[in-house]
């Protein structure tokens, strides 16, 4: 992607890096400036941004699982707070990571079915999503939601389970074609011995007559006996950087090609695999055209149409408008995280997204910047306030022109509707 102007620099930035921008921010992005919006974005606390604490910080339940009506609040309640917070946030980039890393490790509400465990994962993937790779992957390995989701917790020395050490090799770490059949099977005995303790608040404890202490071989490193030195011998793989700059890089810019993920994965290692450094060099790398164009996945598709407009979106609406576009947030389809533009680009998901276009139009204000654009025919402006100063594409506008003076409830409502189900906001 190449880009004519500081503000599409950092429109394309905010279509990245953020969940989307309000009326005004756009301006104030471009009078920062490119290496200050990506400083803002990168590293928050330098640029005087508030620290935060987690979204379920101040939030005390008692969780009954005999009391499904109380279930369901609850469930509903911590979706909430977690769009809440996506869309209110200040720091953006750090909840981007933390979606990042959600998919990557895929965890699922739908097989953990405790919400205080799959609360505390989430916030692993926050806190620690944007600093050591090695400290993040070390505690999701013994975090008891994914000691339940892929079985870690029943994985004994007599019996070791393969479902995690396979998923850490092939998914978390070094990738396909990186790690063989005995490496697993070393993964396997080195985790085992990890327990929850679901009646007791689901705790987590080591347990060594569990435990099979028996150095292994991990990807060519002797000694491999527990988890630190099974994380250790994981990130030491040269394939480790390569792999991680390459999912991350492409979560962020698209289809990029192997030079740039190479560069990338070379900043990657010398930083010793920090994850900021890496997001750094990424958003770098995008403004300077390493970036290709990529389909808007429904989340950010819809939190950014919402920040834009301004409009007030009930929970219940964006847990169906989510589902059926298929990306509700804690519930990733399998353990390789949510499908990617094949299924954003369905009937089914361009259905869903056209009925979430209208009802979000709908809920934007009378005095809404976005309906006063197009009420008056503004397409640029519009455009523009959509994080797309570029404008839009002339099918676009001509389809604008013919809803300009349509039959919704108040003038420029159709126009609305349609460009945010347009496909240049699809398009990031």
């Amino acid at each position: 992607m190449q880009f004519n102007s500081t503000r599409e620099q950092v429109a394309f930035l905010a279509r990245r890096a953020s969940w989307g921008l309000a009326p005004g921010e756009l301006d104030k992005l471009e009078s920062l400036g490119v290496v200050a919006t990506i400083d803002r974005f990168v590293d928050p606390s330098s640029a005087g941004l508030t620290e935060e604490v987690s979204a379920w910080a101040d939030w005390n339940f008692v969780y009954d699982r005999s009391d499904r009506k109380a279930r369901r609040q609850q469930d509903m309640e911590a979706f909430e707070r977690w769009m809440g917070r996506l869309i209110s946030t200040e720091r953006p980039l750090d909840h981007q990571l933390a979606w990042f890393w959600h998919d990557h490790f895929a965890v699922s509400m739908q097989v953990v079915r405790h919400l205080p465990a799959m609360l505390a994962h989430l916030d692993l993937c926050w806190s620690l999503g944007r600093g050591d790779v090695q400290a993040l992957i070390r505690q999701v390995t013994t975090d008891a939601a994914m000691l339940v989701f892929l079985d870690g917790a029943t994985s004994k020395g007599t019996a070791p389970n393969e479902n995690y050490g396979r998923e850490l090799l092939e998914l978390y770490t070094v990738g396909v074609g990186n790690f063989t059949e005995a490496d697993v099977k070393a993964v396997a005995s080195a985790l085992t011995g990890w327990v929850v303790r679901r009646r007791d608040g689901w705790k987590v404890r080591f347990v060594p007559a569990r435990h099979d202490d028996t150095p292994q071989t991990l990807l060519g490193v002797d000694g491999v006996h527990d988890v630190d030195t099974t994380i250790t011998a994981a990130l030491s793989s040269p394939a480790c950087p390569v792999f991680l700059a390459s999912k991350l890089g492409r979560y962020l810019l698209g289809d990029i090609d192997d030079s740039t993920v190479l560069a990338l994965a070379a900043t990657f290692a010398n930083a010793d695999l920090d994850i900021s450094t890496l997001a750094r060099a990424t958003l770098v790398a995008g403004v300077g055209g390493a970036a290709t164009p990529t389909v808007l996945a429904p989340l950010p598709w819809l939190l950014q149409v919402i920040k834009a407009t301004g409009a007030s979106v009930s929970t219940d609406e964006l847990v169906d408008t989510l589902r059926s576009m298929g990306q509700l947030p804690g519930n990733p389809p399998n353990v390789g995280g949510y499908p990617g533009a094949a299924t954003w680009l369905a009937s089914s998901a361009t259905a869903a997204r056209f009925s979430a276009a209208i009802d979000v139009a709908r809920a934007t204000p009378d005095d809404a910047p976005v309906l006063a654009a197009a009420r008056a025919g503004d397409w640029s402006g519009l455009a523009d306030l959509f994080m797309r100063p570029a404008g839009f594409s002339d099918a676009t506008i001509n389809a604008l022109e013919d809803l300009k003076l349509s039959v919704f409830a108040r003038p420029g409502e159709g126009a609305l509707a349609l460009a945010l189900a347009s496909p240049d906001l699809l398009i990031a």
